[in-house]
């Protein structure tokens, strides 16, 4: 066995979730272009026959709704690129015979008897869970899981060989994530 186990940062994951939120941005925005093309038609075509209260009301849906989305997309594009900007290179944290050794985002070292929990915290949506260290009941450092090179299954063995049993990667965030 290795003297120790370091789980790096890798930037790949978040920079596909830019990629995709970049696409759906543009898809956001050429269905717009089309369903306002395709309202204008029926509009021309249909509306006519229909008192004009029905037209501001079509025309005010679209407007509401295509704002809505394309704010959804543009907000989840921002929040992509501001996660990819926080990854730099380098290692994240090290598990060892002694503890566990945060490096990134901020350093500290927990031995293992001080270790109350490892565990995924927090939300699916931005950058994902993140796995965080508990020292006696107090949070000292966490790192969205989508910035590491390590899943949670290697983690979660490093960390119960390294410790000798005493501690594991508690998963149980993810029953409500997915």
């Amino acid at each position: 066995m290795p003297d120790r186990f370091s789980a790096g940062l890798t930037p790949l994951p978040t920079a596909a979730r830019v990629t995709r939120q970049r696409g759906a941005l543009r898809w956001r925005i050429g269905s717009t272009v089309v369903s306002a093309l395709i309202l204008g038609a029926v509009i021309y075509f249909l509306g006519r026959d229909w008192p004009p209260a029905w037209t501001y009301t079509f025309v005010g849906l679209w407007v509401a709704s295509s704002a809505f989305w394309l704010t959804v997309s543009a907000v989840g594009l921002k929040r992509a690129k501001r996660d990819l900007a926080r990854i730099h290179e380098g290692i994240a944290f090290h598990l060892d015979a002694v503890g566990v050794e945060f490096v990134h985002p901020a350093a500290g070292l927990v031995p293992w008897e001080d270790v109350t929990a490892l565990r995924l915290v927090g939300h699916h949506g931005g950058a994902g869970p993140a796995v965080a260290v508990d020292a006696q009941g107090t949070e000292v450092a966490r790192v969205p899981l989508s910035f590491l090179d390590a899943g949670p299954a290697v983690i979660d063995s490093a960390a119960r060989a390294y410790s000798l049993g005493r501690v594991h990667l508690d998963v149980s965030a993810l029953d409500r994530v997915l």
